[in-house]
C-alpha cells in the first residue's frame, strides 16, 4: 500500500499566510521536494528561465532541503535567476505553500508515489510534472500536464499557457481535485485492505 493520504485534513486545512505578500511574483510556481539528484530541480530552473522570457513577473518557490542545495543555488546564479527563485527549507506546514501558489511542478526522474503533487492536487493547484509515481494515473491535458524530463521547452509552454489561460487552470485544478478524491482510499478503506493483507500474509506462515 502506499503512504495514506488524509484528504479531508488537506482539503480543510486553513491558510495562515499568502505567497503573493511575500513575493512579488504575479504568477507563482511551487516545487515541494528533497534537494536531491533524482529530483532533478534544475529541470525547473530552465523552465523558468524559459517561462521569464515571456513572463518576468514569474518565480519558483521550493520548500525543501537535501544535499543538492548549493550546486542549486550557483545554478540559479549561472541562469541569472537569482531574484526569481526562493528556497524556504523544510517546512513543518505546507498548506499555505500549496494553497496561495499558482501552479505546482514536479521534474522528477523517478517517484515511488508522489505525495507531494497529490497533497498539491487536493490543495487545489494545478500541476505540470513529468510521467513518474501517481502522475502515471493521470491523463495528460486533462488532469494534468504531463511531460518527457528532456523536453524543458514543454514544460515552459505548458506554463505559458496556464499564465494565459485562467479557464485552462481551473479545468485542469477542478479535474485532478476529482480524480484524486476517486482513486484515493478513504482511512476506512485504507484499514481494511491493510488488514486483509496482514491476513494473507499471516495464511502463507507456517
Amino acid at each position: 500500500l502506499p503512504i495514506y493520504i488524509d484528504k479531508d485534513k488537506i482539503e480543510n486545512s486553513r491558510i495562515t499566510f499568502d505567497l503573493h505578500t511575500r513575493y512579488p511574483w504575479h504568477f507563482i510556481l511551487l516545487a515541494v521536494s528533497r534537494l536531491a539528484p533524482e529530483k532533478n530541480l534544475g529541470l525547473a530552473f530552465q523552465v523558468l528561465a524559459q517561462v521569464r522570457e515571456k513572463f518576468p513577473d514569474t518565480g519558483l518557490v521550493i520548500v525543501g532541503s537535501g544535499p543538492e542545495e548549493e550546486r542549486l543555488k550557483i545554478l540559479a546564479k549561472k541562469l541569472k535567476l537569482e531574484g526569481a527563485i526562493e528556497f524556504v527549507g523544510w517546512q513543518n506546514d505546507i498548506t499555505s505553500f500549496y494553497k496561495t501558489a499558482n501552479a505546482f511542478i514536479q521534474t522528477s526522474f523517478f517517484e515511488g508515489h508522489g505525495l507531494s503533487l497529490i497533497e498539491a492536487g487536493l490543495s487545489g493547484l494545478p500541476v505540470i510534472t513529468t510521467p513518474v509515481g501517481f502522475a502515471l494515473e493521470l491523463e495528460h491535458d486533462k488532469d494534468a500536464y504531463i511531460y518527457p524530463v528532456d523536453h524543458p521547452e514543454l514544460f515552459a509552454q505548458g506554463i505559458i499557457n496556464l499564465i494565459e489561460n485562467n479557464q485552462r487552470r481551473e479545468n485542469l485544478r477542478i479535474n485532478l481535485k476529482h480524480t484524486l478524491e476517486s482513486k484515493l482510499l478513504s482511512k476506512e478503506e485504507y484499514l481494511q485492505k491493510l488488514k486483509l493483507d496482514w491476513e494473507e500474509i499471516a495464511s502463507k506462515v507456517r
